[in-house]
């Protein structure tokens, strides 16, 4: 049974500053719970306590593998799970980088500042341990290409390169960045156009569309768990009879 809440008369448990105790009565299945209630915006909101809470629910979120080069070129590749599609016509991406605790921009944020051109390679099972390595603190200069072991190759329309081992690159062209604060954890929503997709033949179906269970895809859950698209399923949305 899905039960996230507190069964009456049974203790608290231990929570991080920011819970203000129980909310309102709840039913979950066919209990009455008490549910836990956290607000936002008071003192004890910090960082560390409402991120995780955030990133425990929503997910799986997919990674995007940001490729991007610097104003001096050099080559800089980091995992970013706050990603999506925003916009089909015309074809839209946005991904998330969040401002470092000293208050300074990411790499990739500031690359994507001063050349306007990025890469989202597609993080599957065969590359996630090396996808994750690209968020380690590198020394100035090193290569995360390097560091893990992954292939830059050309692109089509931008600067940065792809990612070779990914089974979809998509080159993007900056169209807004958006800030939400100045201060540590800020979030930068940056949207890009797409211009160019490289899709590998391997994950194509007959119809020309990706399989997700040749795709195999990696998500993103809380803390340090991921999870597999290995058991997809279709669901068909229900048409009415309108002639009634």
């Amino acid at each position: 049974m899905a039960g996230a809440g507190r069964r009456l008369g049974v203790g608290p448990p231990d929570r991080p500053p920011g819970w203000t105790g129980v909310g309102p009565r709840g039913t979950i299945g066919p209990e009455e719970v008490e549910l836990a209630r956290f607000e936002v915006g008071t003192p004890t909101d910090a960082e560390h306590s409402l991120y995780p809470l955030l990133i425990g629910f929503v997910n799986p979120r997919p990674i995007a593998l940001v490729s991007t080069l610097s104003a001096r070129g050099e080559t800089n590749l980091a995992p970013f799970s706050f990603y999506n599609l925003v916009s089909s016509q015309p074809p839209v991406a946005m991904f998330a980088p969040a401002t470092r605790p000293d208050g300074r921009p990411k790499d990739t944020l500031q690359n994507v500042r001063d050349t306007g051109e990025f890469v989202i390679a597609t993080v599957s099972t065969a590359i996630a341990s090396q996808a994750v390595k690209c968020a380690a603190d590198l020394d100035p200069g090193e290569s995360e290409f390097d560091f893990s072991a992954l292939t830059p190759a050309p692109a089509s329309h931008v600067k940065a390169p792809l990612v070779r081992e990914s089974p979809v690159n998509i080159e993007c062209t900056l169209r807004e960045i958006l800030t939400f604060g100045n201060g540590p954890g800020t979030g930068n929503a940056v949207f890009g156009d797409i211009r160019v997709l490289h899709v590998d033949d391997a994950i194509l179906d007959e119809r020309g569309r990706i399989d997700p269970h040749k795709l195999q895809t990696v998500g993103r859950l809380g803390g340090r768990w991921y999870c597999t698209v290995r058991d997809p399923y279709e669901l068909r949305i229900p048409e009415r009879d309108t002639r009634r």
